[in-house]
């Protein structure tokens, strides 16, 4: 027979649940409207509406829009720091970047990725709004070095693998060169996605070699 100390456990469990599950459901709905039509343009209404529950509803999960905006900031840069801890998802970094940016060109979100940038237009309004919000911008910075310091780690055990010798001023240089590829990458995509296969894919084995430490 359960307790009843049990089944006010399994209550106050099932309760959190369903809580978190209803915090994901307008997290989900926020960041579509977000892609959409950007932080500010964005009306608490619409995410309401998207997410299929009254407003009333929504403001017992989050006390206001901005509130929305930084828990889908964390939310976003959080699943990126976990795929990046798991390593890229293709042991061909070129042709994964090369799918990343055919993606980023056709303005899909990219599923399984490697990289907090899992929408590009949603990357660019983080990125921004870091420019005016300077609470948005400490959690940017925050997940930005956590995000550094997992990529830094995901290469020492590429050269450990290796049986390389490990020079950690080389790995901050090759973990900077890697950041800047990608998020340039996610830039270059809106502003010229019609770029040429061959030519990104020259370009990117020289590079990835140099950030794999491959090009001595």
């Amino acid at each position: 027979m359960t307790s009843p100390a049990a089944r006010s456990s399994a209550t106050g469990s099932s309760a959190s649940q369903r809580a978190d599950a209803q915090r994901g459901r307008i997290l989900d709905a926020a960041r579509r409207c977000f892609i959409a039509h950007g932080f500010h343009a964005a009306a608490v209404s619409e995410i309401a509406a998207e997410a299929g529950i009254s407003q009333g509803l929504m403001y017992r999960y989050f006390d206001n829009k901005r509130a929305m905006i930084l828990a889908l900031i964390e939310h976003q840069l959080r699943e990126g720091q976990d795929s990046i801890s798991q390593g890229p998802p293709s042991l061909d970094m070129v042709d994964g970047l090369l799918a990343c940016y055919r993606q980023w060109a056709q303005g899909q979100t990219i599923a399984g990725h490697d990289t907090a940038i899992a929408n590009v237009t949603l990357y660019a309004e983080i990125t921004a709004e870091a420019q005016r919000d300077p609470m948005v911008a400490s959690v940017l910075r925050r997940h930005d070095q956590l995000t550094s310091d997992n990529v830094r780690d995901w290469l020492r055990q590429h050269d450990q693998a290796r049986g390389r010798d490990i020079d950690e001023a080389a790995l901050c240089q090759r973990t900077l060169l890697l950041r800047i590829v990608v998020e340039g990458l996610a830039m270059r995509a809106i502003r010229d996605p019609d770029l040429s296969a061959d030519t990104l894919r020259a370009v990117l084995r020289q590079t990835i070699a140099r950030v794999l430490g491959e090009d001595g």
